[in-house]
């Protein structure tokens, strides 16, 4: 190569070898330097997301009570509604045999004590007939005047008992209505029951939902909990490692330097040898 080619190489090489180890010092001096405001940053950062996450957990913590009272009571009321259910079938059975003895039974007890009453007003005719035959016989001496005659008596007791058939199947018609009232109301009753048993089962979701944001927000938190203690060590170690790769750097440009004055000087030693 030309003496005066080398030369140029040689001091290219020095002049570049120089700007490389002064930038290489300036590195490591901004590594460094930069280092605690980096972690100052950081830090900051990590706190305002500890400060989002309490916030969060807190907002969950107070959800998560409105929605196990709101549970609670959806609870207290499906058992109310069951009860209330249970308890409008019973008043139907109830209304329904009430509606069947009256209409029934006391229906035809009555019937069965007129029929007897027109028996028994049929044998106390004969009777009055009987006795009126016999106390219109002179030598008998018998007086026989009872005002109102048997019969009619009897005949008055039995119509006494027609108004109470009446009353009876108005009365009869009127729990067979509330019978099917009841009915309606157990029917609605259960459809409500129902849709709270629903309810029930999208709180009870909805809880387990919950529970499950607030574990990930805690995991969360153990994290930047860690991170916030390791910070320091670990930025530390990311300028030491950029530090070594720079001192790597400051190694290959130190012997770049030196065969740049290797390429200077080698012309040098070279004169006397031609001499």
């Amino acid at each position: 190569m030309n003496p005066a080619a080398k030369k140029l190489v040689g001091l290219v090489m020095i002049c570049l070898s120089v700007l490389g180890l002064l930038l290489s010092i300036f590195l490591v001096v901004e590594v460094w330097r930069l280092r605690q405001p980096v972690i100052n940053g950081l830090q900051v950062g990590l706190d305002h997301a500890t400060s989002l996450l309490e916030t969060t957990d807190e907002g969950l913590s107070i959800i998560d009570q409105v929605v196990s009272n709101v549970y609670s009571s959806t609870l207290y009321l499906d058992d109310a509604t069951k009860a209330l259910a249970q308890t409008m079938q019973s008043s139907s059975g109830f209304f329904d045999s009430a509606g069947s003895f009256v209409g029934e039974d006391l229906m035809t007890t009555i019937t069965n004590t007129q029929t007897a009453l027109t028996s028994a007003q049929a044998s106390a005719a004969v009777i009055d007939n009987l006795l009126g035959s016999l106390s219109s016989i002179p030598f008998i001496g018998l007086s026989y005047d009872p005002g109102t005659p048997l019969n009619s008596a009897i005949g008055d007791v039995s119509a006494s008992l027609d108004p109470v058939q009446n009353s009876l199947k108005s009365f009869q018609k009127s729990l067979d209505t509330t019978q099917q009232n009841m009915l309606v109301l157990s029917d609605q009753i259960n459809a409500l029951n129902s849709k709270v048993k629903t309810i029930n089962q999208n709180l009870s979701q909805a809880r387990l939902t919950i529970a499950n944001y607030r574990s990930q927000v805690n995991s969360l938190k153990e994290s930047v909990s860690k991170a916030k203690a390791n910070l320091a060590a670990w930025i530390t170690g990311v300028a030491a490692i950029l530090t070594i790769i720079v001192l790597l750097l400051v190694i290959l440009q130190v012997a770049i330097l030196l065969q740049g004055f290797t390429l200077l000087t080698q012309d040098k030693t070279e004169e006397p040898v031609r001499d």
